[in-house]
């Protein structure tokens, strides 16, 4: 019943826009053909991205299995490489795997772990990009996703990075706890980080068949209890479920076994999600965009219909004066240019200083841990203790690396924050002057277009954690061997002094590698903003001329045709009229 109310609604918005589409293709009005094909698309596909997160080793690919009621992933005890696996509604199971190159290939389901796992693809050496698996399940259908990620806080810190860029395509996450230790610090902070991207977010506390029912409800309540506090949103619900003896309840059949796992419980409140929340969301979402082309589109019709009415005379001044409007505005898109640039290197050296105060500030805490390490460690055999301190200077790396990018990517997001703010503003003057210009032509004005933009999260760098399979370069790993032949304490200085004059070389390149990857990011970013912004203003610029160009020569053509585009442009109105009528609706039933 539920999901029949939404592919109604979904029908009706989808013939709302199609009719839209149909009106601005008489109308030739290019900007808003391109959005509603690309809305109407976005309709049909029906894509719903449903994420599950947690840290590493809480069963996620398990608990996805267990939902579908077959083995699909590799929920072997070595952890995911940095790859994420979607999982889509197909007629028959297939996977395929896209590799960086963009080439792709076919395989069979025993043979994902080849690609997906660090003991058959260590470091992501095949450099897979992504895994889509093909599925018929019920749950898959009317375009939900399943997103399993690497988990967070392992030993491939990448993993992290990764799980961290794709949330922003989340549409809701499936957050999964264990029992025994209940939730940790590094959980909650990761769960604020998610917050900030995921409207809705369920709460598994998963390997509920780990603990007695006592020590399964205390973890309970406590888990509770600090997510609640941490998040200061209200109250959660967390759901106890046992995905290992689910899925295998299901492969066997078992409904008392089944019963047992306690997934059932939280299966319907997923599907209840499924069929309710995440269809008005995705709905909502597309009404709202189609609303605003409605009122453009209406704002182009209204605005031909005035100017054709005005005297061929009176016309031809309006337009000079719209068109000297213009002549001014125009140099304001080209300040804006200049002005990004600027704040493009104002973030720049703000990123510089940053990493010169972390070189001067890590390096002496490593070069010290090191020294410990080294001066502690002296009683293990040479190979141990050159693989100990090797693991030291890299976890140094990797531990200060990931702390620091996170901070960083806080402090430049606020930043642009402010400047993509500052930059709205100046655009919405901007179309405020063509408003006011307007209102005094035909005294008809226009919409204010407001433009918020985050840093991009793709990412082409990253920090280099170390080279493998070994620290050493070849000639460090020949010098080292040699150095066999020589007494114990000699051998393990040199490895130690080896290591520390390459730590500053490794803290360089690190830093050169995350400042690549950031200068990238904001340049990318404001790209983006400033096209985004220039396009708003040309829409609105487009719109006005299009329909004084339509008026003048409809003033030229005559009486008789004038009154027949006349006549045509009231039944545009009427059309316009009904369709917001139309969009109305839609909105209230889909805020009930």
């Amino acid at each position: 019943m539920i999901l029949d109310i939404y592919k109604q609604r979904q029908h009706e918005l989808s013939d709302a826009l199609h009719t839209l589409h149909e009106l601005a293709e008489i109308r030739q009005d290019q900007h808003i053909i391109d959005n509603l094909t690309y809305l109407s698309k976005k309709l049909e596909e029906n894509r719903f991205y449903l994420v599950v997160l947690g840290q590493f080793k809480r069963g996620k690919s398990t608990f996805i299995n267990s939902l579908l009621g077959a083995p699909l992933l590799p929920t072997a005890i070595v952890p995911l490489t940095s790859i994420v696996t979607m999982i889509r509604y197909g007629a028959e199971e297939r996977v395929d795997v896209h590799f960086e190159n963009g080439e792709h290939c076919t395989i069979s389901r025993d043979e994902l772990v080849k690609y997906v796992t660090e003991k058959g693809n260590p470091g992501n050496a095949k450099q897979v990009a992504q895994v889509e698996i093909s599925y018929p399940s019920g749950y898959l259908k009317d375009g939900v996703h399943f997103i399993d990620t690497p988990g967070v806080d392992s030993v491939f810190s990448d993993n992290t990075r990764v799980t961290h860029d794709f949330l922003p395509q989340v549409d809701a996450a499936l957050f999964l706890l264990a029992g025994d230790p209940p939730i940790s610090q590094p959980e909650l902070d990761f769960l604020k980080h998610v917050k900030q991207h995921v409207a809705k977010i369920f709460f598994i506390q998963n390997k509920v068949d780990l603990l007695d029912a006592s020590d399964c409800q205390e973890a309970l309540e406590f888990s509770k209890r600090v997510i609640e506090d941490a998040l200061g949103g209200g109250e959660i619900q967390i759901y106890p479920v046992s995905a290992k003896q689910a899925l295998e309840a299901k492969l066997t059949e078992d409904q008392d076994r089944l019963h047992q796992s306690l997934l059932p419980e939280f299966d319907r409140k997923l599907g209840e999600f499924l069929m309710r929340e995440k269809g008005r969301v995705f709905l909502q979402s597309v009404l709202r965009s189609g609303s605003k082309l409605l009122a453009d589109e209406k704002f182009a019709i209204r605005l031909e219909r005035k100017a054709i009415t005005t005297p061929l005379e009176e016309l031809e001044r309006k337009t000079r004066l719209f068109e000297e409007k213009l002549s001014e505005i125009q140099e304001q898109k080209q300040d804006n240019d200049y002005l990004y640039e600027a704040e493009i290197k104002r973030l720049s050296d703000l990123l510089d200083r940053d990493l010169e105060r972390l070189q001067k500030r890590t390096l002496p805490k490593l070069l010290d841990a090191l020294q410990r390490s080294g001066e502690n460690s002296t009683h293990l055999p040479i190979g141990e203790y050159q693989r100990m301190l090797e693991q030291t200077l890299q976890s140094g790396i990797v531990h200060t690396f990931d702390e620091w990018v996170e901070k960083e990517e806080h402090r430049l997001n606020e930043e642009y924050a402010k400047i993509s703010q500052r930059f709205s503003l100046r655009t919405n003057e901007i179309i405020d002057a063509l408003m006011q210009a307007s209102s005094q032509l035909f005294d008809l004005p226009l919409e204010q277009v407001k433009i918020e933009e985050t840093i991009n999260a793709d990412s082409r760098f990253y920090y280099l954690l170390g080279d493998r399979p070994h620290f050493f370069d070849l000639e460090g790993a020949l010098d080292a061997i040699s150095r066999t032949f020589l007494p114990t304490k000699i051998v393990q200085r040199k490895i130690l002094r080896d290591l520390l004059n390459k730590l500053p070389q490794k803290i360089d390149v690190n830093c050169g590698r995350v400042r690549s990857d950031f200068t990238y990011r904001i340049q990318e970013s404001f790209r983006k903003f400033g096209r985004n912004l220039n396009l708003a203003i040309d829409a609105t610029v487009e719109s006005i001329q299009h329909a004084l160009r339509q008026a003048v020569e409809m003033q030229k053509a005559g009486k008789q045709e004038l009154e027949h585009v006349t006549a045509r442009l009231d039944r545009q109105h009427l059309q316009i009229d009904t369709l917001e009528q139309d969009f109305q609706s839609l909105e209230r039933s889909l805020s009930e």
